[in-house]
């Protein structure tokens, strides 16, 4: 199966704007006392944690097309960003867990571009 899509034009033409949009939409969401109006079941937070970090992390590389090292330090960074203020926040807490979800989520980001890599090959 080829994954084409990563290769799109419009896909890079538009990475960089649908990134920071996402990003302030998860923000907004992570900071919010009022929380996120998805569904809530077993495990839901973290499913939320690592989806949203696989879509920051391919908006990122698409906008910016870092290397693995860099995409996966600045996705770290953004999430770590957000553990610490939630930390200062009363309507919410800081989780080590949730930390290792965005980290899950942008891994498999990685796997999928080494795919898409040695699928062109």
């Amino acid at each position: 199966m080829k994954l084409r899509t990563l290769g799109n034009p419009l896909f890079f033409k538009y990475a960089k704007s649908l990134f920071i949009v996402t990003l302030l939409i998860v923000f907004y969401l992570a900071f919010s006392p009022k929380g996120d109006p998805l569904p809530d079941f077993l495990f839901a937070d973290k499913l939320k944690h690592a989806a949203a970090f696989a879509v920051l992390s391919l908006l990122f590389w698409g906008g910016w097309r870092t290397g693995a090292a860099a995409l996966f330090g600045w996705m770290m960074g953004i999430g770590f960003f957000i553990e610490a203020v939630q930390n200062f926040l009363p309507w919410r807490e800081a989780s080590g867990w949730d930390l290792l979800a965005d980290g899950v989520g942008v891994l498999a980001v990685l796997c999928l571009l080494r795919r898409a890599a040695l699928d062109q090959s």
